[in-house]
């Protein structure tokens, strides 16, 4: 039995019991008892039936709506506080759970020695309603708060679902034009250089991205001729392997009308111009080489130099100047002519190559690219396989910023 004067004491002190006489509390202390729970330990689940007053003597106590995930705390009960009220005025099913938040000592009265109490004293009994109604107002704006902050919560959930269904299919779109740029890019670059008894070709191409603006072509033209390609789209990525593709198409096709690279490069110059705003500059380099004599002439437009080396090893960059297709209205550059001997080697690149850097920012340079070039005479393709060598051990691990290409041409004895 719970020590009957403490008891009711405390009974004196629920707000719905106040009016009693000392002895309607005595007589409610004497029928109570004394109960302790653990921590997490259940006191009535909900949908339990009973009706019992329960008033926490020292801890606390949560009031629980739903199971699982879908659980809501209604109500937390303290020293002093009650609950349990509700089942004795309806003598129906318990509406919420309740359990031990701490390690909770609560006083137990019976329901039916409240009610028959609260029947002797009408007058308590109206207040006993008014403190229940107020009670039931706070746990249903507690539930009702509850269920406006998982609406919000929902809410917020399918609005990132949402956003990360539109963002897939921005990235599946993304990747699919990607995959049409990366497929049209490998259709124009040339499977097969063509084969020549005078003449060795190797070329190779290494974006930075998926696609990239940098490209190189042997052109056929005629049966004595042909053309050497290699240019740079300024930019990098989808926009910038359509132009270069544009550029390639355009130089191809006024290639096959005459044999005068400054011509072609002023002709394709114009049709830029006219297809897109001059925002887009394009660096090339092309020469037309005459398999008879092995002569050839050539325009530089805003390219680097290639690099031409000699029988000796010796190694000089091919003169010649002039400024980028569809940089400016105008354009300048001028024409010039070289004749290539047997066992010379020609080096045509983009300026990806010796702008790469290391780790420390430093490029990789002309002179690294010019050692790669020097040494035994190996064939174009091994050549460029000792460039990119060269190139990746110097950026050592660094991100490829720049679009690479290299074609080489080797004159045979």
């Amino acid at each position: 039995m719970a020590d009957t004067q403490a008891t009711a004491q405390l009974l004196s002190t629920i707000p719905f019991l106040r009016g009693l006489s000392s002895a309607a509390y005595a007589a409610l202390a004497r029928q109570a008892r004394t109960r302790t729970f653990k921590a997490g330990k259940s006191i009535f689940r909900e949908g339990a039936r009973g009706a019992t007053l329960y008033i926490v003597k020292e801890g606390e106590v949560e009031i629980v709506k739903g199971s699982g995930k879908d659980a809501v705390t209604l109500a937390t009960r303290r020293a002093g506080e009650f609950f349990g009220e509700m089942s004795i005025i309806e003598g129906a099913k318990r509406s919420a759970a309740t359990r031990a938040r701490t390690n909770v000592t609560l006083i137990e009265v019976p329901g039916e020695v409240v009610m028959q109490t609260l029947l002797k004293h009408p007058a308590v009994l109206l207040e006993t309603t008014r403190q229940l109604s107020s009670n039931l107002r706070q746990s249903d704006s507690a539930m009702i708060q509850n269920l406006k902050k998982k609406n919000a919560e929902l809410r917020r959930a399918y609005q990132a679902l949402q956003a990360a269904q539109d963002e897939l299919i921005q990235k599946k779109r993304l990747e699919y034009e990607l995959e049409l740029a990366r497929e049209l890019q490998d259709s124009l670059l040339p499977r097969e250089l063509p084969p020549l008894d005078e003449f060795h070709f190797a070329g190779r191409s290494r974006p930075a991205g998926a696609v990239g603006g940098d490209f190189y072509d042997v052109i056929p033209i005629g049966p004595n001729f042909f053309g050497l390609l290699i240019a740079e789209v300024a930019g990098q990525g989808l926009f910038a392997a359509i132009f270069m593709a544009l550029t390639r198409a355009l130089v191809v096709s006024e290639g096959q009308r005459q044999q005068q690279p400054r011509l072609v490069a002023s002709h394709v110059h114009r049709l830029l111009l006219q297809l897109a705003k001059p925002t887009m500059p394009v660096a090339l380099f092309y020469g037309v080489v005459d398999v008879r004599d092995r002569s050839m002439k050539y325009v530089n437009a805003g390219h680097v130099a290639p690099l031409l080396r000699h029988t000796d090893g010796q190694i000089e960059a091919l003169p010649g100047e002039g400024t980028q297709l569809a940089s400016a209205l105008r354009m300048e550059a001028e024409e010039r002519s070289v004749t290539l001997r047997p066992g010379q080697t020609l080096a045509l690149y983009t300026d990806g190559i010796v702008q790469t850097e290391n780790a420390a920012g430093k490029p990789f340079g002309l002179e690294r690219l010019q050692a790669a070039l020097s040494g035994g005479v190996d064939s174009p393709e091994a050549l460029i396989d000792r460039v990119f060598e060269a190139v990746n051990d110097h950026r050592d691990g660094v991100e490829q910023r720049h679009d690479q290409a290299v074609l080489v041409v080797q004159v045979k004895a």
